[in-house]
């Protein structure tokens, strides 16, 4: 038996392998770099109750945000062996996950576009050079957070008519009290500020809510895609829900930098376990080791 697991902040796509066939369980989220190892534990035992005996399972191959090479990564190593005992452990992250998803053993340019934002240029089943992501206060641009941060902005600083702010506040059964709460007392702002995402798709028609979008998408493209060298030369594919909610403003963008985007998936999960049902697992040893490595616990 194989785990397969897509770990985001929001939730966590789960797969079990048997031979060639798939069973798919989705779970809470978290981010190693927040969560604490008791918190992550019950998160994924609870989603596996009923489902398995973990003893069973032989490999693990979690893809997870926050997955940093040194104290995260042996974090999440940690937990797993505890969990999955008789089970070889490998660790990487969620942009990793993402571009082998996207790309299996080519080459290009991954990106994601959900609660968070991230992009890396991927060779030889492996990223080899990225822009740091920074998480939604200093980075995360194009990501839901980034999006959900952007309307509040626009909504309570009066950007927009006072209409808006009525139809938010009532649509989404918020307050401004509930803002400010929810942004810097939540135990994930990031989350909270994600889950606005849902109204400006319900009203992307608007050319308010789509100039939104748009120019979230361009700070996307300019501090990240093309600081890559040779952007150009690369396929490029997205993966997460902003991306694929708003694929049409995103291949407008696109366009404006003369990118053509290949591929735009919401879920790698069924991808990473066509790649790891297909692979020779010796060839997913070879990698070689370095910054952006897997760990691989036997």
């Amino acid at each position: 038996m194989i785990i397969v697991a897509d770990c985001g902040t929001t939730k966590c796509d789960w797969a079990i392998i048997n031979d060639s066939n798939a069973e798919y369980i989705t779970g809470k989220g978290f981010n190693p770099i927040h969560e604490n190892e008791n918190f992550i534990e019950k998160c994924i035992t609870d989603t596996f109750i009923n489902k398995i005996e973990f003893s069973n399972v032989k490999k693990v191959f979690f893809y997870g945000a926050g997955c940093m090479p040194g104290n995260i990564t042996l974090k999440i190593t940690k937990i797993l062996s505890k969990i999955f005992i008789n089970s070889e452990i490998t660790i990487n992250d969620d942009l990793t996950g993402a571009a082998t998803s996207l790309f299996k053993n080519d080459e290009g340019i991954a990106c994601i576009l959900g609660t968070g934002s991230n992009v890396g240029l991927y060779k030889k089943n492996r990223i080899i050079s990225r822009i740091p992501s920074l998480g939604y206060i200093l980075g995360d641009e194009g990501s839901g957070a980034c999006l959900g941060k952007r309307l509040i902005n626009a909504i309570y600083k009066n950007e927009i008519s006072n209409t808006y702010r009525q139809m938010f506040e009532r649509e989404c059964n918020v307050t401004y009290n509930d803002i400010i709460m929810g942004t810097y007392r939540s135990e994930s702002p990031a989350t909270f500020l994600a889950q606005f995402v849902p109204f400006i798709k319900e009203h992307i028609d608007d050319s308010i809510f789509r100039n939104l979008v748009f120019c979230e998408f361009d700070l996307f493209f300019s501090r990240n895609i093309i600081k890559i060298d040779n952007f150009k030369s690369y396929n490029i594919g997205f993966v997460g829900s902003v991306a694929l909610y708003f694929k049409d403003i995103l291949s407008d963008v696109a366009r404006f930098y003369n990118i053509y985007i290949s591929n735009i998936i919401q879920k790698p999960i069924n991808r990473l376990v066509e790649f790891h049902t297909e692979t020779n697992n010796n060839n997913i040893n070879d990698i070689s080791y370095d910054d952006n490595s897997n760990i691989i616990l036997k």
